[in-house]
């Protein structure tokens, strides 16, 4: 059993994880340039890119830490849901 650093499910998590705290660095960065050249409600999205950062982090140590046999249980009880047709509309 490979690795769960190293595993394709793990590659696949660190490169979103990669992708989304490269992009709120990003958004933290334009939006207080923004905010320092006068637009002030920029000053609230300064702060709030971080914190989407962190909810990143958490999300993303979670799942590298789940346990296999759970998520494997998770998965398969999902795709054994059996919706009906006309969802559940009489």
């Amino acid at each position: 059993m490979p690795s769960r650093w190293l595993s394709r499910r793990a590659f696949r998590l660190h490169a979103e994880f990669g992708a989304v705290v490269a992009g709120c660095v990003a958004a933290t960065w334009w939006q207080a340039t923004r905010a320092l050249s006068g637009n002030f409600i920029s000053w609230f999205y300064t702060v709030e890119w971080p914190v989407l950062a962190v909810l990143a982090v958490w999300g993303w140590w979670h799942l590298m830490h789940e346990d296999p046999e759970a998520y494997r249980a998770r998965t398969e009880r999902q795709s054994d849901w059996d919706w009906p047709d006309n969802h559940g509309a009489r």
